[in-house]
């Protein structure tokens, strides 16, 4: 019973969240031509959260015995932050391009933790197992 309310709450808070971000895109458009929840964002955020989370894992993990290929990894998602964060405030009012940004930040991160299990999920289902068989068993 549990598991099903909690579904049902789950998809209560996603259309809550749909029609906020629906909202504000209407809002930051009617006010500065601008549209903060786009495809292009959803990409860019989505990439640079995957790709500072490999460049961590892979800094930690010491990757081809040395930490720094980590950290360029990293570096390269941080510089994609940034860019998506710096195209935000060229194209709109400081205050905002503050608001939109935080906004962003705080919705995008479930969007890329929901997105990597899907990939993960995806290739899973991709990389199906065959049976092996053996010729020379004998059974």
């Amino acid at each position: 019973m549990m598991i099903v309310l909690s579904l049902i709450g789950i998809v209560i808070v996603g259309f809550f969240i749909y029609g906020f971000i629906e909202w504000f895109n209407k809002y930051s458009y009617k006010k500065e031509k601008y549209q903060f929840f786009t495809t292009d964002h959803t990409i860019a955020f989505v990439a640079s959260y995957v790709i500072m989370f490999v460049g961590y894992m892979a800094m930690k993990g010491n990757w081809l015995d040395d930490w720094r290929n980590g950290a360029v990894i990293l570096a390269i998602g941080i510089l994609v932050l940034l860019l998506t964060i710096r195209n935000n405030f060229k194209n709109t009012t400081p205050s905002l391009a503050i608001k939109g940004t935080i906004l962003q930040v705080i919705i995008y991160i479930p969007v890329a933790v929901a997105g990597l299990f899907v990939l993960i999920a995806a290739l899973s289902f991709f990389a199906q197992t065959k049976p092996v068989y053996n010729i020379n068993s004998g059974d």
